[in-house]
């Protein structure tokens, strides 16, 4: 206790020094303390201007940056008092300890308590992340840190970088970065990372006081286990050890998911299933009577459903003749969504013929009748035409330009050379990114990583910083120079 007030006590002295313009201000927060440490509440005075400095370290015991300590308690004083905000969930120990150090704040103070043996000759760094701020304003301390050494030298290795995912070209914050030793190709699978760091907004990380080795680098959601125990987590990983230097050279991760989680379905007692007596409804992707010729015609229902080969869908012409080299098929993804595709062609009417037996779901229930749906496909007016001119698409592997709404890719197009000229596209806006699609298939390939030789990078898709504007009836154009 004895620490406690007399790092207080300091830091109050300090304040009043540094801040003598308020010293108002300061005499009556001294008053507060001394009357009311016991047990009341700290009630910040009022008046005088916003405070926007965030607290500073003023002290520390032992002192920031010491060599040649064991420490199981440190003490840091700040200038003002603060509050802490999810503190245990933001502290971050590296190199990691078995338990995680016990964090309390007291008015000014914070103090750690380590309950650990600590490895000899290592360079420890606690972060804490945007936990503390001060009591009045809010003011985040951000990034604040304390670093000490059981050996004579603070270590000054760097590694820093960025991360993405694969598939989106996005940033992801919930991933962490983390750092394996060389030599311990199973380290990932089995034991919690030596160092790992948190990725910020923009998708950057950084590791400091390192020593000069070698480490195997990796992604890894931020859970508990801190391994690559899950292939449908988000990873990614470095092709070679990276050696850690005094720069800042920076490198490059791309995150995937080796396998899409798959929903487990829900366990149904048929003892006590009863048959539904309603009829199966479905709903059209139709605007209006109109079908979008850019894509299929789906019908979607409210459960999964099984096609009645005894009773076929049918798409005719308005006098129902079967119209030929269409397609019925239950969607591969949505297994209650029926897929019809068929060449289209621009204001052409239809019949969908659906049978009353066509259409079944889990429970036999059917269409209450035979239906017969009308519709007209979009007229020519009804889309824009679009010539794009791309620069520097050549420094990309086999480019695939990739136009998305909503994170979920609309169109796609092969990039062969500088003007891209496409006839149709529905109006809206387009969000452009480029796929390098290094198989060539058209489609992005996500990665693995195993034992021996038989790792594979995902391919990566980068974000244009375009937008594609089309309007219906309309000659868009659009010229985009690519820096990669």
């Amino acid at each position: 206790m004895a620490i406690w007030k007399n790092l207080t006590k300091f830091a109050i002295m300090m304040k009043r020094i540094s801040l003598g313009a308020f010293i108002l201000k300061t005499g009556v927060a001294i008053y507060l303390v001394n009357s009311l440490m016991a047990c009341a509440n700290i009630v910040p005075p009022s008046g005088g201007p916003r405070d926007s400095i965030p607290p500073y370290r003023v002290v520390a015991k032992p002192k920031d940056s010491a060599t040649n300590i064991t420490p199981k308690e440190i003490f840091i004083a700040f200038n003002e008092y603060i509050t802490t905000n999810n503190i245990q969930e933001n502290l971050v120990v590296t190199p990691s300890l078995k338990n995680t150090p016990l964090v309390e704040s007291k008015l000014n103070t914070v103090r750690i308590r380590i309950n650990d043996s600590l490895a000899s000759n290592t360079t420890y760094r606690i972060q804490f992340g945007d936990a503390i701020r001060d009591v009045n304003e809010g003011n985040i301390a951000k990034d604040f840190s304390y670093v000490f050494s059981t050996g004579n030298v603070i270590d000054s290795g760097r590694i820093q970088g960025t991360v993405r995912i694969a598939e989106t070209g996005k940033a992801d914050s919930t991933l962490i970065v983390v750092l394996q030793p060389v030599g311990n190709d199973t380290a990932i699978f089995k034991n919690r990372p030596l160092y790992y760091a948190k990725i910020n907004g923009k998708g950057k990380f950084g590791f400091d006081y390192l020593p000069f080795k070698q480490f195997n680098v990796f992604v890894l959601t931020n859970d508990y286990t801190k391994k690559y125990d899950d292939s449908t987590k988000f990873f990614a990983f470095s092709n070679a050890p990276v050696t850690v230097n005094r720069s800042k050279d920076s490198i490059q991760l791309f995150a995937f998911q080796a396998y899409q989680k798959v929903e487990k379905k829900k366990v149904v007692n048929k003892n006590a299933l009863k048959r539904n007596t309603a009829s199966l409804k479905y709903a059209k992707d139709l605007d209006g009577n109109e079908l979008d010729i850019l894509h299929a015609l789906h019908l979607t229902f409210e459960s999964p459903i099984h096609l009645n080969d005894s009773f076929p869908i049918i798409l005719a012409d308005t006098f129902n003749k079967p119209v030929s080299n269409f397609s019925v098929k239950i969607d591969s993804v949505y297994p209650n969504s029926i897929v019809i595709d068929y060449p289209w062609k621009n204001s052409t009417p239809f019949h969908l013929i659906l049978p009353q037996n066509a259409v079944k779901d889990t429970l036999n229930n059917k269409l209450f009748k035979t239906d017969t749906l009308a519709f007209i496909t979009k007229s020519t007016a009804s889309y824009g035409t679009c010539m794009i001119r791309i620069n520097g698409y050549e420094q990309y592997n086999n480019p695939l330009l990739l136009l998305t709404q909503d994170d979920k890719i609309k169109f796609s197009y092969p990039i062969t050379q500088n003007l891209l000229h496409i006839q149709q596209l529905p109006p809206g806006d387009f969000q452009l990114n480029i796929l390098e699609d290094e198989n060539k298939n058209g489609k992005w390939d996500t990665g693995k990583y195993g034992f021996g030789n038989k790792n594979k990078q995902p391919e990566k898709v980068w974000i244009l910083p375009n937008k594609l504007n089309i309007r219906a009836d309309w000659d868009n154009e659009l010229n985009i120079t690519i820096n990669k």
